[in-house]
């Protein structure tokens, strides 16, 4: 099990106006009027970000494993993200309702960059080994990623058993997370890196052709 705490994730300020433009939210008359503006605004959340992540390899034939694959065999990582206590303080009491749905849409980039910060660190496991790691699955996560249709998985089936399991197994307390019907800090996930294998996926692709 790896651990890391307080590490640092690229700020996508441009994704959060995106998002925010995309659910037509008033900025301007939140006081938001333009780009800059919330730069400015995505920029003083991260100040409160203090993420920590925990996570570990699991064998194909691991039973936590399975139940996340369902039918596919195949190798993972599992991992415990939290964005940190003092970045949930610093989302609560919005001024308005546009200011909150706002903060959620940056929580939701912030936890999905924090992911994909782990994955760039599990990949260097995977890579020798001949594979590349897939999309994330977030078995449990606050707030929900917004993520295309992909492949059903057996998680729905296990969903308590596998956060309860995961969070002894991956020592979650100590990075200060917990689970009792909903996370605490509030803005946690829990989640799984699959592992491809580069030679079935170049034989897929060229049986495509």
């Amino acid at each position: 099990m790896r651990k890391i705490k307080k590490f640092k994730i690229p700020v996508y300020s441009y994704e959060v106006l995106r998002k925010a433009r995309k659910h037509k939210l008033d900025l301007a008359a939140a006081g938001l009027p333009d780009e800059a503006s919330v730069r400015e605004h995505a920029a003083g959340l991260a100040a409160a970000l203090e993420p920590a992540v925990v996570f570990e390899y699991l064998p194909p034939e691991d039973e936590a494993a399975a139940k996340i694959n369902g039918s596919v065999r195949r190798p993972l990582t599992a991992g415990i993200l939290t964005l940190g206590k003092s970045f949930e303080e610093k989302l609560e009491n919005p001024v308005d309702e546009t200011h909150k749905r706002l903060n959620r849409i940056a929580a939701q980039v912030f936890m999905q960059t924090a992911v994909g910060v782990t994955a760039d660190l599990a990949v260097r496991e995977a890579e020798p080994e001949g594979f590349e790691l897939g999309p994330a699955v977030y078995i449990s996560a606050c707030p929900e990623p917004e993520l295309p249709p992909r492949e059903a998985t057996a998680v729905p089936l296990y969903e308590n058993e596998l956060i309860k399991g995961l969070f002894e197994r991956l020592e979650a307390s100590k990075i200060g997370v917990s689970f009792d019907g909903a996370f605490t800090p509030k803005y946690s996930a829990v989640f799984a890196l699959p592992w491809l294998s580069r030679k079935k996926k170049k034989a897929a692709a060229a049986t495509k052709k």
